[in-house]
């Protein structure tokens, strides 16, 4: 048995060589390792940042939402305000703005001698046809504009303007996900789409390019497998000398391969979906430390409120209360606290004072006895979707599976692949009753995660596939949004969080602290520092903010 178990294992190593070569095809730019810089196998720069996630970025900021794409994006694009770890946001592109008196026409001055990696010049043209763009095409992070700007227009080459339909309170704070966009590049390789003269606005081209002006430029990208980015020598913003040359994201998470590419040095960051087994053996190796930082992820438990059982309120409310919180905050999700609310604690707007349930099996029964669903729950068994990629998340469906068993309650787990999840989301239908799922915010306010996640607008995705459609929250969502008084707007956040309480719409389980293993030993990473870290989904892999030095190894 022993020479079958090396036999496996060096098949593992194999594939993953295999995999980190780049062997087989890809897009080849061509493209040397950096002036300079010394390289490993593969063609790798010594100075070099790798980590891993479930999934290969996406290249098209109009597309993509999810952790992996996001990290791609900060390195390979600008924005007009760069987000501060304190939630605020400070000029970038833009260097200095003003709102009208009724907040509803802003200007913005455009950062003169910017240049695209393409050498094209970063002008307002640009913004406005980057704006533009992600309403059109109303994908990714277009829900955060679509509907609310009126119109995106370059006054002259270092002046746009935005007309709100309304006045937009988080604004400013939404900016950070507007990824600005070579237009003349993209308007230039254009191939037949669904968007009338813009064709198809660029989004085959971008499968396999950038058009950014970012501090990193795209190297090469193999579908399924990794992005890799290098330096962009021209970057208007300039590099410390120790900040990587390169970064590759590695799609793909395999617990023995991870935890062998830590162990080897051949990774600096391993994805925080590692389990906490995994995880801790990792912390083991010499020069590896664990950093544990509040990024606002709440582990819950989507409940599909258009289809039986979880239809039901008290239904939904029983299952809030056979969660075994505290379990599952010490052994599953370690240094974990039991969320309060489906709002981060590090948003502004967070509820403090929310009524939490307990694990209360009694209470269980009580509110059960109660649904319509009494003396029937045999004919509705629950279906509890896990996402494959994320081993941690199968412990906490067998804990709930467990609760439900000492009740009589029907439960089945299902393993379900990220993109299938991805795929069912988009009917009440195909959705399963629940899901375990983690947003992080994608700007720093309660706002954030109440668009991405009950509004109505958005339903239909992997956010918010609760499918709550609820007329009166959406009213209340709106309206906080419209509201420009901070503190107005932060009480209005935490009345919205008081009303979902009541419904029970979705089950916050946990926040949880990413806890990921990095290779401290030549690695300076400042998302390591909590008074560092940048609370806004991505930016732990904002590239500026690493240092490395090769000669530690």
């Amino acid at each position: 048995m022993k020479w079958k178990k090396m036999l496996v294992f060096g098949v593992v190593l194999t594939l993953f060589a295999f995999l980190m070569t780049g062997c087989g095809g890809g897009t080849d730019t061509g493209k040397s390792a950096p002036e300079g810089g010394s390289t490993t196998a593969a063609g790798e720069a010594d100075k070099i940042i790798r980590y891993t996630m479930t999934v290969t970025p996406k290249l098209d900021p109009g597309v993509g939402s999810d952790l992996a794409s996001a990290s791609a994006f900060v390195n390979l694009y600008d924005t007009l305000v760069l987000p501060r770890h304190d939630g605020s946001v400070e000029p970038w592109l833009a260097t200095d703005w003003t709102v009208s008196e009724d907040k509803l026409t802003w200007d913005f001055k455009i950062r003169k001698g910017v240049k695209f990696h393409s050498g094209n010049d970063l002008t307002a043209a640009d913004v406005a046809y980057s704006m533009n763009r992600i309403i059109t095409i109303g994908e990714g992070y277009g829900y955060l504009f679509r509907g609310r700007i009126a119109s995106a227009t370059a006054l002259d080459d270092d002046t746009v303007r935005f007309v709100c339909t309304k006045p937009y309170g988080p604004f400013l704070s939404t900016l950070v996900r507007l990824y600005i966009l070579d237009s003349k590049l993209l308007e230039a390789n254009v191939q037949d789409g669904d968007y009338g003269d813009k064709k198809d606005y660029g989004k085959n081209y971008l499968l396999e390019h950038d058009a950014g002006s970012g501090p990193y430029q795209l190297k090469e990208i193999k579908q399924n497998t990794y992005v890799w980015g290098e330096k962009f020598k021209d970057y208007w913003a300039g590099f410390d000398e120790n900040n990587p040359d390169e970064f590759k994201c590695i799609g793909s998470n395999e617990s023995v391969t991870v935890k062998t590419m830590m162990s080897r040095k051949e990774l600096e960051i391993a994805d925080h979906y590692q389990t906490a087994e995994n995880t801790k053996a990792m912390a083991e190796m010499e020069g590896v430390k664990i950093a544990s930082s509040n990024t606002g992820a709440i582990m819950m438990m989507t409940m599909n409120n258009q289809k039986a059982p979880t239809d039901d309120i008290h239904y939904r409310k029983a299952l809030a209360y056979m969660i075994d919180y505290d379990t599952i905050c010490q052994n599953i999700f370690p240094e974990s606290v039991k969320a309060k609310s489906m709002v981060p604690s590090i948003l502004l707007g967070y509820n403090p004072e929310m009524f939490t349930y307990t694990y209360n099996l009694d209470k269980a029964k009580e509110e059960l006895a109660l649904s319509k669903y009494a003396g029937q729950l045999d004919q509705y068994p629950l279906e509890v979707a896990w996402v494959a990629e994320t081993p941690d998340r199968e412990k906490l469906a067998l804990a709930v599976q467990a609760s439900a068993q000492k009740i009589g309650l029907p439960l089945n787990i299902v393993k379900t692949p990220w993109s299938t999840i991805v795929e069912k989301a988009a009917n009440p239908q195909t959705t399963p009753n629940c899901v375990t799922v983690v947003c992080p915010p994608y700007y720093s306010e309660a706002g954030s995660t109440l668009e991405s996640q009950v509004r109505s607008k958005e339903i239909g995705t992997w956010e918010n596939c609760s499918w709550i459609n609820n007329h009166e929250l959406d009213g209340m969502i709106d309206d906080a949004i419209a509201t420009i008084d901070v503190k107005e707007r932060t009480k209005k956040y935490m009345d919205i969080q008081s009303k979902m309480r009541d419904l029970c719409p979705i089950i916050p389980v946990c926040e949880q602290p990413e806890r990921t293993a990095y290779q401290a030993s030549y690695v300076d990473w400042k998302a390591a520092m909590p008074d560092q870290l940048i609370p806004v989904m991505g930016y732990k892999y904002y590239m500026k903010n690493i240092l490395v030095y090769p000669d530690k190894k």
